[in-house]
């Protein structure tokens, strides 16, 4: 193995925080986050930094506060008079101050308006806090005044066509009538979202609803519809868990964890026998539900589970590639299988396009027996990404496998991470994970989990870059981590509940 090189500490820039504004002016407007904010109404002697041009917001409406250990945003109502609702819910006050801190997550909805959100104030404000907004993100407006009905869907012939290979042929239908505006499910793949909730059949519209269908997302305006066309959309992964408990007497698995990912993220999960790993793999799959919320997207996942499960799964060792078959027919059967709903056309055109990114479409009609071993590794790669899947997840891919072939396999979801993917992997030979050319390590985020010996359940130890979890544990190698929180008992120093207590005061401190 390479020798683990020490590096230059650069700074990472920290995750990209957007905030879709549409105010009076009834135009988006995209305003990066780069730390705490204060917001409150445009006029000529304001000094917020986020100036809102609305009769109903106040000149102090509230601020946006960045903790920055974490990298995670809050907002506070500072006691206006008309208040702000986040997904629906009004921020009561707290104190002389304004309302308790609430933590954001991407989707957010946040709007200051009056409390009857379905007939809006004419001067209503809608915010939405997003971590997955793509840079330079593109808004398209389409009057729909005098139509009866909108068709939606990724279908040339729709009223409204969508750049988005997830959305069905015939997704979503809008009507007007004289009475109300209803969006109705055309039996789409991958269902509609109307604030955040998933719809039964159909909903009835009201102004400055946000939708969600598949990538896209569409605010109803009454007589116009604004949205977004990005195609297919990085993933933002958000794990919150209060607790997991099993049996009659509720014995607690998991306990406090939190922790945000991005797209191109490798994340290495790391933690001792009981700490509690193969549970958050199941957590995150949605296979072992928890007192908590996995989002992707904006998305929760429990909630959503029926259109949102093929977005988030396992990844085999490998894929079995078979000798005599085309690279072109060994894609097409798995497109068979992950592409249903699809057209033949269809299924070449997304095979191709993922082969022409990872630079050997001049190989689809070659045998696999007549690929060198690094073009096996991306045809697996292809594989992998013919589906929709935004999070992979791994458990133990390295097990049983020589050292040759551990590199491997880890390469090649390295190679998944950086196609846009989220990749995490629980591994027993970490330091096999090392870019051959560079010494660095494949991860970009390592993940501990540490079995408390207080409570007997498994906490957050660490999350962060590979670098510093080595400096953290005071290491020279991720696999040694394994010997400063285990047990004695297993050959380990027993410091679990130290690192544990050290993780929460690091992040508490900043």
């Amino acid at each position: 193995m390479a020798e683990i090189k020490t590096q230059m500490f650069i700074p990472k820039p920290m995750r990209a925080a957007t905030l879709l504004v549409i105010d009076n002016r009834k135009k988006p407007v995209m305003i990066s986050l780069t730390g705490s904010a204060t917001i409150g109404r445009d006029y000529p002697e304001s000094n917020r930094d986020i100036r809102i041009c609305s009769e109903i917001v106040g000149r102090a409406h509230g601020e946006f506060i960045h903790d920055d250990s974490d990298d995670t945003y809050y907002y506070i109502d500072n006691n206006s008079l008309n208040g702000t609702y986040i997904n629906g819910v009004k921020l009561l006050p707290y104190n002389q101050r304004g309302s308790k801190a609430a933590r954001l997550s991407d989707g957010d909805i946040i709007r200051i308006d009056r409390s009857d959100l379905e007939h809006p104030h004419p001067q209503a404000v809608l915010m939405i806090f997003s971590r997955s907004f793509e840079k330079n993100e593109q808004w398209t407006s389409i009057d729909i005044s005098g139509y009866p009905s909108i068709t939606i869907g990724r279908a040339p012939e729709n009223t409204l066509c969508l750049n988005d290979d997830m959305a069905s042929r015939a997704h979503a239908e809008i009507r007007v009538n004289n009475y109300e505006t209803l969006i109705l499910d055309k039996n789409s793949q991958n269902g509609i979202f109307v604030n955040r909730r998933l719809v039964d059949r159909c909903a009835v519209l009201h102004d400055n609803d946000v939708i969600r269908i598949a990538n896209t997302m569409l605010i109803y305006k009454g007589n116009s519809i604004l949205y977004n066309n990005p195609g297919e959309r990085s993933g933002c992964l958000s794990v919150e868990i209060y607790e997991k408990t099993v049996g009659v007497k509720k014995k607690t698995l998991l306990k406090d964890i939190y922790f945000e990912a991005d797209t191109k993220d490798f994340i290495l999960i790391l933690g001792g026998s009981g700490a509690g790993k193969t549970t958050l793999v199941n957590a995150i799959l949605g296979d072992g539900k928890v007192n908590g919320k996995v989002m992707l997207d904006g998305q929760d996942l429990y909630e959503n589970f029926k259109t949102m499960k093929a977005q988030i799964g396992l990844v085999p060792q490998f894929i079995n590639l078979r000798d005599n078959d085309k690279v072109i027919t060994t894609l097409m059967d798995i497109a068979d299988i992950k592409l249903k709903g699809y057209s033949k056309n269809e299924k070449e055109a997304r095979i191709a396009k993922i082969l022409n990114t990872l630079g050997v479409l001049n190989l689809q009609n070659h045998l696999i027996r007549q690929l060198s071993g690094g073009q096996k590794k991306k045809v697996s790669v292809a594989a992998q990404l013919v589906g929709f899947q935004k999070v992979f997840i791994c458990d133990e891919p390295d097990s049983g496998l020589d050292a040759a072939s551990r590199m491997q396999q880890m390469d090649i979801l390295s190679d998944i991470a950086k196609s846009g993917k989220i990749v995490m992997v629980i591994s027993h030979e970490p330091d096999d994970a090392v870019d051959k050319a560079t010494g660095n390590y494949h991860f970009t985020k390592v993940l501990v989990l540490a079995k408390s010996g207080t409570d007997n359940s498994g906490h957050l130890a660490f999350f962060g870059a590979p670098d510093k979890a080595l400096n953290f544990f005071g290491v020279n190698k991720l696999q040694e981590i394994m010997l400063e929180i285990n047990p004695e008992h297993e050959g380990g120093k027993g410091r679990a509940d130290y690192y544990i207590n050290k993780f929460k005061g690091s992040a508490n401190n900043g």
